[in-house]
């Protein structure tokens, strides 16, 4: 009888010491994640539009969503510079630019990411527009973005990644089309 409290408290010491490896596990595997996200974000086919001075615009874009999806606000800022140089040598993409340079103002990740919003779905007209010439690029969609009013972004992959939360909710969408 007296060794009861101690062989409840063995049980309990026990449990917990599971939990442990679950909780490293998550943490490796969101590690991987993000590793995961930074190899796929380049095209593996490229992407031509039929518009090629368009182009220039596509490599900081993937490069900005990385780092949104990794919740890199440094990383988001370094991608939104390229972006925003890129979009002023392209003609009518003001608001690419503009937003690009909000982000390079803003340290707090919640506000990048509606700025991405704006510049995703601005890339999304043009790509929609300018139509492609070589290779696919997708539209996904995350109904929980922007306190669940959701927000469409470019994927290179027809996976979810999503930008909009990271490794929280990394596969939280849908690929609603894509664009060839």
């Amino acid at each position: 009888m007296k060794y009861l409290p101690i062989l409840g408290l063995l049980v309990m010491l026990a449990s917990c010491k599971q939990k442990e490896p679950k909780q490293q596990e998550h943490a490796a595997k969101t590690v991987v994640d993000s590793a995961l996200v930074a190899e796929k974000t380049p095209l593996a086919k490229p992407l031509r539009l039929e518009n090629p001075a368009n182009e220039i615009l596509l490599n900081p874009y993937w490069k900005l969503q990385a780092a949104l999806v990794e919740s890199n606000a440094f990383g988001a800022r370094k991608a939104a510079l390229l972006l925003e140089e890129a979009a002023r040598q392209v003609k009518d993409k003001q608001v690419i630019a503009q937003k690009a340079a909000a982000i390079l103002q803003e340290s707090d990740l919640e506000k990048q990411r509606v700025h991405f919003s704006t510049i995703s779905q601005e890339l999304i007209k043009l790509v929609e527009m300018d139509g492609v010439r070589e290779g696919a690029v997708h539209v996904a969609f995350c109904p929980m973005a922007m306190e669940d009013k959701g927000a469409f972004w470019l994927s290179p992959e027809n996976e979810v990644i999503n930008p909009y939360f990271g490794a929280s909710m990394l596969t939280c969408g849908s690929i609603e089309k894509t664009i060839e």
